[in-house]
């Protein structure tokens, strides 16, 4: 099976689809995940959002392991000693010479 490339709009999408749910508590699995049936909700969202982009369960959930991994990889760099997190322009700061060592 192919690898799917989400779009920019397909990306943002979930991430708003995915906000309004935690925004609404109800798929909040108490700090064990998420409640059984928010990948169909996710789904169903999406399709109505974006009807011929074809997304998937499985598409919605690897996307959300994928932002999981490239969120524990910001937060351990965030945790090293000269890597900052820049709010106004959503970015990590680093300066050449530290990223170089920590490569």
């Amino acid at each position: 099976m192919a690898r799917r490339v989400w779009t920019e709009v397909e990306e943002q999408m979930l991430l708003t689809n995915v906000t309004n749910l935690v925004d609404e508590r109800v798929w909040e699995g108490n700090g064990n995940g998420w409640h059984p049936g928010y990948l169909a909700v996710l789904q169903n969202q999406m399709q109505a959002s974006l009807p011929q982009a074809g997304i998937e369960q499985n598409h919605i959930a690897t996307n959300i392991k994928a932002w999981k991994r490239e969120y524990s990889y910001l937060a351990s760099m965030l945790d090293c000693y000269g890597f900052e997190w820049n709010a106004n322009e959503n970015r990590l700061v680093v300066e050449d010479e530290v990223w170089n060592d920590y490569v």
